[in-house]
This record gives C-alpha cells, structure tokens and sequence, in this order.
C-alpha cells in the first residue's frame, strides 16, 4: 500500500513520546505515547504515573468504578435489573450509577 498512497509523518507533537522528545516539546503534546525505553525498562505503567501527573486520578476514578460495578454484580443487581429495584409508581425509573 505504501506504493500507492503517499505515507507523511505527523510532527511530533502528535505523538510525544519520552525516549525522543525534550521535556519542553511535552506542553504541546497532543498525544503521549508511553512507548517502553529501552534505557530505562520502566514499566509502562510506572512511567505513567511519572510522566502524566493526572494518572492517578483516573486511575482511582477508574478502580472505584469497577469495585462499584463488581459489587453490584455479585449482588445480582445488573443492568436490566436495576431498573426494575429502582422503579416505583411514585417515581419515573432510574439506574444509580
């Protein structure tokens, strides 16, 4: 396909990564690519935390949600089924998120 359809590279804001690009060049990341360096071998999840101060929180965000949705799993109250235990005459359904 390369042979037919001309290949550009996108500049290198598009896609940040720590093993090529300066500290300075991160503000302007659009993307950040938490390609392995091969110097360090760091985990690509310790490299998050490192590079992306924001990780943690959505990675918190992330853990409470799914404690929630296998709490409610194990409880039997799914999807489908939270509508009905939460449905009323009184009140329009909802599902609790």
């Amino acid at each position: 396909m390369i042979h037919q359809v001309p290949i550009k590279s996108l500049p290198q804001h598009w896609l940040w990564c720590e093993t090529w690009c300066d500290e300075e060049s991160k503000k302007r990341a659009k993307t950040i690519d938490l390609c392995n360096n091969p110097m360090t071998k760091e985990p690509k999840l310790e490299a998050a935390v490192r590079i992306v101060p924001e990780w943690q929180d959505y990675d918190q965000e992330l853990k409470q949600f799914q404690k929630l949705f296998q709490e409610e799993k194990l409880n039997g109250l799914t999807h489908a089924s939270t509508e009905e235990v939460t449905s009323t005459e009184d009140h329009v359904p909802h599902i609790e998120l």
